[in-house]
């Protein structure tokens, strides 16, 4: 089950979710490392404070990136974001290009109607 992000509420899903992984081509198989993100207001990239040697080493060359940002709560949704990235200074920035809310599909998702406010039906959870 996936639910687009609006890019202008990126900001607002990420303030959900208080631990970011950053996901990134290595030297020789994938890298993840934990990172912290943020977006400063009025701008559009991701900030990610403190990244590790790998993703510093490998951005120039490998910049498509994704972040993961698990769930808050229990059977909640994950952020996934892509982008493209660049060391600037001790941070990566991160220009998002898409981004949706995630898990996996729980059983009986015709059992629950569509919501007249919403539209939505099943396991559908719209940004407020």
């Amino acid at each position: 089950m996936s639910i687009v992000v609006d890019l202008a509420e990126l900001a607002r899903a990420l303030s959900r979710h208080p631990t970011a992984y950053l996901l990134l081509s290595g030297d020789e198989r994938p890298h993840v490392g934990e990172v912290e993100a943020r977006m400063e207001p009025g701008s559009t990239s991701v900030v990610l404070g403190h990244p590790g040697r790998t993703a510093r080493r490998v951005l120039d060359e490998r910049p498509a990136v994704t972040l993961l940002l698990p769930p808050y709560e229990k059977d909640g949704y994950s952020l996934v974001v892509d982008g493209t990235a660049a060391l600037v200074g001790e941070e990566i920035h991160v220009r998002p290009s898409h981004a949706v809310l995630h898990r996996r599909p729980r059983p009986d998702p015709g059992s629950v109607p569509p919501s007249s406010a919403t539209g939505c039906a099943g396991d559908c959870h719209p940004l407020p």
